[in-house]
């Protein structure tokens, strides 16, 4: 087996990197995918695909955390897409690029190439955006993008209640200005989610330099000295190996790849010694930066209805089925979250510090995945846009089918936890406004008892998770932590590069999918520069 290009990982990075460097047939390229295919129908309805998607070992590798001391000691499941399409697959389909200067302070740390004049060409070139009026997007790119379906009169309610207190509305909030509040743009055709999967691997399968393996899972980057020369992948029980005559590029995300990295003989030389794999090359940066957008989850009890309960009997459902079949519309088009804001806290900041999604429905996750509640209730779901808290990712063992040891470490700094605390009391004052007040029963979270800094310290520290937007593990730039380079090479290896989300210096204000769709597309065009 031997291609020009092997990539590892069909993600939201991996399948737009296999579209592009495939679509001149010039090269041959072999795509790994550890997961299963997409097929199943039921997973392409938006709804479904989130709510049977996550907590689903079948589609979801369902990684669990290390107890995080500046949690009270709480474990947590980080779900993470096991399926063509990665996460885009069973994701919420939130689309939003990222505040301008995210990228910007990118290109400031010393990665040319990445400022967000130099980004915004691939974004536009990513999307299908036909209702955009003001030519800050593409529209004939492969992503389609729509707003909320009829979004539900609660989340309507909700853009109201943030205008009464200070937040503009903002429809365009993937543009020049990030500020403010709209009903949330989705990447989905409104009947049908738009994965990665079925944006871009879809119609690039019909090419014959394109081979797609599923159930291959990647054991070792092979080399040659300092060299990437090919890949050993475990597929139906047997160890199989596949030779890249010009590059191996991973895209398993923020947690597949340095682990891959590390077993591979790349990362930090202790480390690799205690778990008995020998040393490559030392490269320190491997699995450090790891860190996420910390978030509450806020409810009240409200006299409805609440979108779930147009879905919780079976007669509901079977409606429900029915409309999404016949007319594309109704419940099954949306997804858990219809609206968000980016919020300012403070009048003297630069940017929105804070992210809120709003649901007009009530749900919670367990062992078991997601589950929506049976009594009409809305959620709010405010977090950290540019976190301070860094964890790591380690090895267990050099077994590549154990799981990682995942250190979040999500409260570490001072400022995500004031952060957080300060989201909270802003939530709260959604609950008087005209546009709500007349909707709630009574708060469910974090409840009316809630009410000094020292109370409101003690409720994020024993209920803040994560957003499941994992980055930074893989880190690019210069200086001596970093994994990557501004070319996405690995400092000091040939022919292997990283191109996905792990490689954020810092993880961009919003939901991550249309920026790791965004580094598989400019991967495309670095590869293909020197190709």
């Amino acid at each position: 087996m031997e291609y020009d290009f092997i990539i590892v990982g069909a993600g939201s990075a991996g399948c737009a990197l296999a579209n592009r460097l495939t679509a001149s047939g010039k090269h041959t390229v072999l795509l790994l995918e550890a997961g299963i295919s997409d097929r199943n129908p039921v997973l392409r309805i938006p709804m479904l695909g989130s709510v049977l998607g996550v907590g689903n070992p079948k589609y979801d590798w369902m990684y669990q955390t290390a107890p995080d001391p500046t949690r009270q000691n709480r474990t947590e499941i980080w779900p993470r897409g096991k399926m063509l399409g990665g996460s885009s697959s069973i994701n919420g389909t939130i689309y939003v690029r990222g505040d301008r200067d995210d990228y910007n302070s990118w290109s400031q740390l010393g990665n040319q190439g990445w400022s967000f004049d130099d980004l915004e060409p691939v974004f536009k070139r990513m999307e299908q955006d036909r209702m955009d009026k003001t030519g800050e997007h593409g529209s004939e790119g492969p992503i389609k993008i729509r707003p909320v379906q009829g979004a539900h009169d609660l989340s309507q309610k909700f853009v109201e209640a943030c205008a009464e207190v200070g937040v503009p509305k903002n429809p365009g909030y993937n543009g020049a200005v990030q500020e403010g509040t709209a009903i949330l743009n989705t990447t989905s055709s409104g009947r049908v989610r738009y994965s990665a999967s079925q944006a871009y691997l879809m119609p690039a399968r019909k090419r014959s330099n394109l081979t797609v393996l599923t159930g291959a899972q990647a054991t070792s980057v092979t080399m040659e000295g300092k060299r990437a020369t090919g890949l050993k992948f475990r597929r139906k029980g047997a160890v199989e190996t596949a030779k890249a005559r010009k590059e191996v590029i991973l895209c398993g995300g923020s947690i597949n790849s340095p682990q891959l990295l590390m077993l591979s003989g790349i990362g930090p030389a202790r480390h690799l010694r205690d778990k008995g794999i020998d040393v490559v090359h030392d490269l320190s940066g491997v699995g450090e930066n790891l860190h996420e957008h910390p978030c509450l989850t806020m409810q009240a009890s409200i006299k409805g209805p609440a979108l779930s309960d147009d879905i919780a009997s079976i007669g509901g459902k079977m409606k429900a089925g029915l409309r999404w079949a016949l007319k594309g519309e109704g419940p099954l088009t949306s997804v858990v979250f219809q609206a968000l804001a980016f919020v300012k806290t403070s009048p003297e900041l630069s940017y929105p510090d804070i992210q809120v999604h709003f649901a007009p429905l009530g749900y919670g996750s367990d062992e078991n995945g997601v589950f929506l509640m049976e009594k009409p209730t809305m959620t709010f779901q405010p977090n950290v846009n540019r976190p301070r808290s860094r964890g790591r990712l380690s090895l267990a063992s050099g077994d590549p089918q154990e799981h990682p040891i995942i250190e979040a470490n999500m409260l570490a700094d001072d400022y995500d936890l004031q952060t957080l605390v300060t989201a909270g009391k802003f939530v709260r004052t959604h609950y008087g406004t005209d546009a709500l007040k007349d909707q709630i029963i009574d708060e469910r979270l974090p409840g009316a008892e809630i009410n000094t800094n020292d109370e409101w310290e003690g409720f994020v520290r024993s209920a803040a998770g994560p957003t499941f937007h994992p980055v930074g593990t893989c880190k690019m730039g210069p200086d001596a932590m970093a994994v990557v380079g501004a070319d996405l090479k690995v400092h000091g290896v040939e022919g292997l590069r990283v191109a996905d989300g792990s490689i954020m210096p810092q993880v961009v204000s919003g939901n991550t999918n249309a920026a790791c769709m965004m580094i598989g597309e400019k991967a495309g065009d670095l590869i293909l520069k020197g190709a």
